[in-house]
């Protein structure tokens, strides 16, 4: 284990230096979140009066869902890494080098959780310097950003399993795009109560739902540990299901 650990970090360490360097990410990543956050805060700004809502600022609700969106853009092209080494036959060097195979894969997951934090941290500090505000103050900060990271690498699945599943760039970012109506339909523009009747059910099952509303209360009305926990649950669900697929394509790709 501590091998297997040694071996990730540096293979970890390689793969964030290689995300930020690349000014794209920094870019790119962000834009359309921060984008959403800017023009809906203020061109839906008083759909907050309508009966139901039960919010004051439309600034501070939407604020939850566009650190989601940044997660997903950070890990919807996260598998293209693995496709990147594939074609240039640096992952060949890594699957003859004396380490354990597990390390080639966990050196791209485990970068994505500092990635997913510094991205969704990007959203979060807009957000405040556009007025919005943390209850919770820095605790709160650090749970949501937590909160999104965990929920990153457990989404990070729906990337990682198309690249190793068809090799192809193209089919991975698209198929990881296919997923974007999940996130349009959870509660990051309005509350479910506020939703079509299929659109509420749909909901209770939308995992991104759960983190979104842990955030939520986190940043504007207090730790609700039972949503939060709740959101941790869904995290996990998530994750067993994607990365446990994505963990059988890797070895079935390095015993190829």
């Amino acid at each position: 284990m501590i091998e297997l650990a040694y071996e990730t970090s540096l293979l970890g360490a390689a793969a964030l230096r290689r995300f930020f360097r690349v000014p794209g990410n920094w870019i790119w990543i962000p834009a359309f979140p921060l984008i959403q956050l800017i023009v809906f805060s203020q061109l839906f700004k008083d759909i907050v009066q309508l009966p139901g809502f039960g919010e004051s600022s439309y600034l501070a609700y939407l604020a939850p869902g566009q650190i989601v969106f940044a997660v997903f853009f950070a890990t919807s092209w996260s598998g293209s890494n693995l496709l990147m080494h594939m074609h240039t036959g640096f992952l060949d060097k890594l699957r003859v080098a004396p380490i354990s195979r597990l390390s080639i894969l966990y050196g791209e997951l485990v970068p994505l959780f500092v990635e997913c934090a510094v991205m969704g941290g990007i959203i979060l500090a807009v957000s405040l310097l556009l007025g919005a505000s943390i209850v919770t103050g820095a605790g709160g900060a650090l749970v949501i950003l937590l909160l999104g990271a965990t929920f990153g690498v457990a989404w990070s699945g729906t990337s990682f399993l198309p690249a190793l599943l068809t090799r192809n760039e193209q089919a991975t970012g698209g198929l990881s795009l296919l997923f974007m109506p999940i996130a349009f339909m959870s509660t990051a523009f309005v509350p479910s109560a506020l939703m079509p009747e299929w659109l509420q059910a749909f909901n209770q099952v939308n995992p991104i739902s759960y983190v979104i509303e842990a955030m939520r209360a986190t940043m504007t009305s207090g730790f609700d540990w039972p949503a939060i926990g709740r959101a941790l649950l869904a995290v996990a669900a998530v994750g067993a299901v994607l990365q446990t697929a994505t963990l059988w394509a890797f070895r079935r790709l390095a015993t190829g």
